[in-house]
């Protein structure tokens, strides 16, 4: 087993994750580790130029009470392939993801996922010599 195993935790394909920043708990992530990036749900997202500070507006519908706004002053866009394989431009914020016992910090790209089956995305970025992915589980972790 080499360093980095060592240190590594096992996760199933699927897995139930918070997002505390986002005062969100609860959500069943699908394990991508064919996307590079995580990617999260997001109803709409638009940047609003005030002077010279741009700042984000992101609105969430992540749990049963219902669509919330944030607003970040530090986000990026960067291009990604979605799952047709097309380029499109994304916003794209840090924050902390909860996965099992462990809170992270990683980037995340906002996109209209609400005709997908699972508001997120945990890509190969995110799960870097931090877990390893056994397909053959599901929900192997506690969010306890």
């Amino acid at each position: 087993m080499s360093k980095h195993q060592s240190h590594v935790q096992i996760i199933g394909r699927r897995e139930t994750i918070g997002l505390p920043d986002l005062g969100a708990i609860n959500i069943e992530a699908k394990i991508d580790t064919g996307a590079y990036r995580t990617a999260l749900h997001c109803l709409s997202c638009r940047q609003i130029d005030e002077g010279n500070k741009s700042i984000l507006e992101a609105v969430f519908d992540l749990d049963e009470t219902g669509p919330k706004t944030f607003y970040f002053d530090k986000f990026t866009i960067r291009e990604v392939k979605n799952s047709f394989g097309q380029s499109e431009k994304r916003y794209c914020i840090r924050t902390r993801l909860r996965i099992g016992k462990r809170d992270i910090r990683s980037e995340v790209t906002l996109t209209d996922r609400s005709e997908m089956k699972y508001q997120v995305l945990l890509g190969r970025k995110t799960l870097l010599k931090k877990y390893l992915v056994d397909v053959n589980q599901i929900h192997v972790l506690s969010n306890d």
